[in-house]
């Protein structure tokens, strides 16, 4: 590797960032903090917008920097693909099977080392954005990123840029030895590892108090701990927090094992942290004694919490989105998320399990009051004007005065936020959101059985869901919907009802998300399996390890849907994963919603319905000759596919150059081409879109 070079890349992204946060960037601050790994690269995560303007308030100088987005800047860089391609052709020598095919296709792939950073100019792009063909290209291209990242890694798994499995991962649990051991070890890619070489060196020059990491996403663990490993190295000290970090915390069965972290972590912030990050900040740079704070455990001393803390929303600070280098991210428009809200007003749902809270599913319910709401809007669209409400949800009397007090401040910023299924929800108030600028509404409908509901302990009623959805269709507000099959005690009658609901509420709604239920330590059900008939398979013995996705069995006979058969559900899935279009209250999602608010949505399907007439296929793989078989691998999972050569070049032939095929099926299609487009789905090589859609 060419350490000058890398090097230099290096240097001018530091460059940037010190020219935006000038003295800061250059003299001691008691608090440095940033985010690190694979995440959203289409905007930043709030968490430090939060605990900036807590920080502004009371007077403490701080640095914020987003190492997780100029990760992936470095990594596209061509220095680094070049470096990347050498890499995948080393390992080739040593592996066998599947593997090695896959590093002679991303080798070739990466011959052409622009191909990842013109992908990514084109989601900056508005006219390549809003142009769907260009759009699609873009994150095929994007898509493989995380792919290679698992390909040249030794244990971890990144499948998207959000989802991943970290070293350690087991089948029901991280376990935090192996965990420690592949982090001290490192990539095993000198590029990679140079990256957060680098960046401890930066950070310990600056000598801050401590540095302060946000975990939201699992596939962010590997490389925060990658980083703090580094700073504790070097003699800095490290916090981390958010949902991961705190689920630690909540999932272990004995809090004195979490000592083990201490090789990367010197403190696990387990809650809301603006009043917290003051005190360190305080005690960094006073020397304050702030005693045995709440949500904070020292890791090298770990002991239960005293008090599990929660912030008085009305009289936080407003957040800054100053912060941000907004040229740095996948989108044509800045965008933010933003909490009004904290917590849950129904907080009882069965499987709920999020992490900033201890006794409950979630943490409880706090309003902001809309005057100040406006007010932090306000002060924030110099710098964004869309924005997620990142709450765990809304309900409609509060999302209304939100609406009426924007509406009569006459501030103009775009928002979507997730609700529940509220029977008190009515037409005219919709339009109400809509004039306050509201482009999208997600709602948890679970299932569509109600029986189910009922187990779940919801609250709703299913008989509402069409008349919501559509009430919002009206409006011009596209919904998304969210939901599952599995749950405990469900039939497969009644997942079936569930995905037959889905299929129609397509034709009105924008997204229909129908997930695998999995059972997560926090959730009532994990807590009283007896209640919903199950009984819980856990076995805490071996090495230190945090309980994850905990496997379960009915204690009676269940005629149930089958675990592995997601025929149904890939053919109802429109768009892509987070934070991509067609997922959940993204930002790509949102800029589509403004210019198309309402159905048909140009967002492609991984399925298709002869009943559209005429409809396109989208190609969604990559390909390469490799002896009497050729590999293909899907763009939308990652599985590889080995094919006969005649059978590619069908593929080849249908898509040449990967452009779209067109259907027309209104009068049907032949068998054979029926089991063509059966093909693509059962592999999910294909997209399929409505030609009314594009």
């Amino acid at each position: 590797m060419s350490v000058r070079t890398v090097r230099e890349i290096l240097e001018a992204s530091t460059s940037l960032w010190s020219n935006r946060w000038g003295d800061a960037a250059r003299r001691k601050a008691p608090v440095y903090l940033t985010l690190c790994g694979t995440t959203d690269i289409t905007q930043p995560y709030h968490s430090h917008s939060y605990l900036a303007g807590a920080l502004n308030r009371s007077g403490h100088s701080y640095a914020v920097r987003d190492l997780a987005i100029e990760f992936w800047h470095y990594v596209m860089s061509p220095e680094v693909m070049a470096e990347l391609r050498r890499e995948c052709l080393r390992q080739m020598d040593t592996e066998r099977g599947e593997q090695v095919r896959l590093l002679r296709l991303f080798a070739d792939l990466l011959e052409n080392s622009e191909r990842f950073r013109s992908a990514f100019q084109a989601l900056r792009d508005p006219q390549s954005f809003h142009h769907l063909p260009s759009y699609l290209a873009a994150i095929r291209e994007l898509s493989m990123l995380p792919r290679l990242l698992t390909l040249l890694s030794r244990k971890a798994i990144y499948r998207t840029f959000s989802s991943a499995s970290p070293p350690g991962s087991e089948e029901d649990r991280i376990n935090l030895v192996t965990l420690r051991s592949e982090v001290e070890a490192g990539f095993g890619v000198e590029v990679l590892d140079y990256y957060y070489d680098y960046h401890a060196d930066q950070i310990a020059a600056l000598q801050p108090g401590f540095v302060g990491m946000s975990i939201p996403f699992i596939s962010q663990l590997e490389h925060s701990l990658m980083l703090g490993h580094r700073l504790r190295k070097r003699g800095v000290k490290v916090a981390i927090g958010g949902p991961i970090a705190a689920k630690f915390y909540k999932y272990i069965d004995d809090v004195e094992k979490l000592d083990i972290l201490s090789f990367g972590v010197d403190s696990l912030i387990t809650g809301e942290g603006e009043t917290l990050v003051c005190q360190l900040a305080d005690q960094a740079q006073n020397g304050a004694n702030i005693g045995r704070p709440d949500n904070f455990v020292d890791l090298h001393d770990p002991k239960p919490l005293e008090r599990y803390f929660f912030e008085n929303v009305e009289e936080l600070p407003s957040p800054d989105y100053s912060l941000w280098d907004y040229s740095l991210y996948g989108s044509p428009e800045p965008g933010g998320l933003y909490s009004p809200t904290r917590g849950c007003y129904w907080n009882k749902c069965s499987f709920c399990d999020y992490g900033l809270a201890m006794n409950a599913p979630t943490s409880p319910w706090r309003t902001r009051s809309p005057a100040k709401v406006v007010e932090d809007l306000t002060a924030a669209a110099p710098y964004v004007k869309y924005f997620f409400f990142a709450v765990d949800v809304l309900s409609p009397s509060y999302a209304l005065k939100v609406s009426r007090e924007l509406i009569e401040r006459n501030v103009k910023v775009k928002w979507m936020a997730d609700f529940r299924l509220e029977s008190t929800f009515k037409l005219e108030n919709v339009k109400v959101f809509a004039e306050a600028g509201c482009l999208g509404a997600a709602f948890g409908m679970e299932s569509t059985d109600q029986e189910v509901i009922d187990l779940i302990n919801k609250g709703t009623r299913v008989n509402r869901l069409e008349y919501l959805v559509n009430s919002f269709a009206d409006a011009g507000i596209p919904v998304q919907l969210m939901g599952f099959t599995g749950h405990p005690g469900e039939t497969r009658r009644q997942a079936q009802t569930t995905f037959d609901t889905a299929r129609t509420l397509l034709k009105s709604a924008a997204t229909v998300a129908l997930g695998k239920f999995g059972l997560t330590p926090g959730a009532d059900i994990a807590k009283r399996p007896e209640r919903y008939g199950i009984d819980v398979h856990y076995d805490p013995s071996g090495d230190t390890a945090i309980p994850w996705e905990i496997r379960w069995t009915h204690r009676r006979p269940v005629d149930v849907y089958p675990e592995d058969d997601y025929r149904e559900s890939l053919r109802l899935v429109r768009g892509f994963p987070y934070p991509f279009l067609g997922a959940t209250s993204t930002l790509h999602s949102l800029l589509y919603f403004e210019r198309r608010p309402k159905a048909p949505f140009p967002i492609p399907q991984w399925g298709y319905e002869l009943s559209w007439g005429r409809f396109h296929v989208i190609p969604f793989f990559i390909q390469k000759p490799e002896g009497d078989e050729v590999t293909v691998q899907s763009g939308l999972t990652g599985r590889v596919l080995l094919l006969p050569p005649a059978e590619a070049q069908t593929l080849e032939r249908l898509f040449p150059k990967m452009a779209w095929l067109r259907i027309d099926a209104t009068k049907g299609v032949s068998q054979g081409v029926r089991d063509l487009l059966d093909f693509l789905v059962e592999h999910s090589l294909a997209m399929f879109i409505p030609e009314e859609s594009v």
